[in-house]
């Protein structure tokens, strides 16, 4: 097993085996202060399951990190099921995608920061984004 592609976006859904990810593929907030809440935000990846390790019970856990290795106290822990392969799946791969959403992020300061996916304490993907302050820019006529 292995994960794909990972991203973050403004929202993201998993329906009927699909990805749908609405502003995603960003890596830059911008706050007007610090501390700040972030209202919401979407972890969006997709696994990569070999046909003969299903079915099976994958655990996820995703955390969040700062710049100077310092765990945020976001973390989360979950089960990625993945369904028995088909018959026209055999020696090949399942593909799993998982939207994870995280409303109310606490964040303290400015700077760099990364979600960290792991499964059985293997790391299986780094996200970083930063923060910066928004500035306001003098509308021009």
């Amino acid at each position: 097993m292995d994960l794909t592609r990972a991203l973050i976006a403004d929202a993201a859904a998993v329906q009927n085996g699909k990805l749908y990810v609405h502003g995603g593929g960003w890596d830059t907030l911008f706050l007007p202060q610090v501390p700040a809440t972030y209202p919401s935000l979407a972890l969006a990846f997709v696994l990569r399951v070999d046909a003969r390790e299903s079915p099976s019970q994958i655990p996820i856990e995703i955390g969040l990190v700062d710049d100077q290795g310092q765990a945020h106290p976001l973390h989360i822990n979950g089960t990625v099921s993945v369904g028995q392969a088909g018959p026209d799946q055999v020696g090949g791969s399942i593909f799993v995608p998982q939207a994870v959403t995280v409303n109310f992020l606490e964040l303290g300061k400015l700077g760099h920061y990364r979600f960290v996916i792991r499964s059985n304490r293997e790391v299986l993907a780094e996200v970083p984004f930063r923060v910066l302050l928004a500035t306001r820019t003098p509308v021009q006529d």
